[in-house]
């Protein structure tokens, strides 16, 4: 083995200068892009999700739904359970307690931590695979302010049809008198 030269690309220069037995080494795990990210933030023991923002609550949250939820990134025999463990203790540890804590009583989206999408995905995931999480104090608390957003939207596009309904009448009244 030569500590001087570099390798050229092709398996007879990697024998010449790793050696014979260079060619023998088994290869590492096969992984994607996600798998890869998710070990390098398990590495760093989280330091990218430290201070918790708006952003990287959704960032977290799209790469669980990228990962877990949608398969056709994931590889053929499933996500590693390693990666879907680590995913779910902090899904569980960090990220639900944060959009609790975080939760503003307005109608307003910007203020959300979470998007009513992002929300939907993330519950519909919740219900299915981790109905403890699910059934827990602080995801029902988030739960039920999106289903009351949902209920008091549903409640102004019915006063909005029945006061459209009314200029409708009165404007027929007094065309049709």
């Amino acid at each position: 083995m030569s500590e001087t030269r570099r390798r050229l690309g092709c398996l007879a220069s990697e024998m010449n200068v790793g050696g014979e037995e260079y060619l023998r080494r088994r290869a590492g795990q096969e992984l994607n892009p996600l798998d890869r990210h998710t070990r390098r933030v398990i590495e760093r023991r989280e330091e990218a999700w430290r201070p918790l923002n708006k952003h990287r609550v959704a960032a977290f949250i799209r790469m669980l739904v990228l990962y877990i939820v949608e398969t056709e990134n994931g590889h053929p025999r499933g996500p590693h359970p390693e990666i879907v463990k680590t995913l779910h203790k902090a899904l569980i540890t960090r990220i639900i307690p944060f959009i609790c804590r975080r939760i503003t009583a307005t109608m307003d989206e910007r203020f959300w931590i979470i998007s009513l999408e992002q929300f939907n995905e993330l519950d519909f995931y919740l219900i299915n695979h981790l109905p403890r999480v699910h059934a827990a104090d602080r995801w029902q608390e988030i739960a039920f302010f999106f289903k009351e957003v949902v209920r008091q939207r549903e409640e102004y596009k019915r006063m909005e049809r029945e006061r459209r309904e009314r200029m409708r009448e009165q404007v027929r009244r007094v065309l049709f008198r």
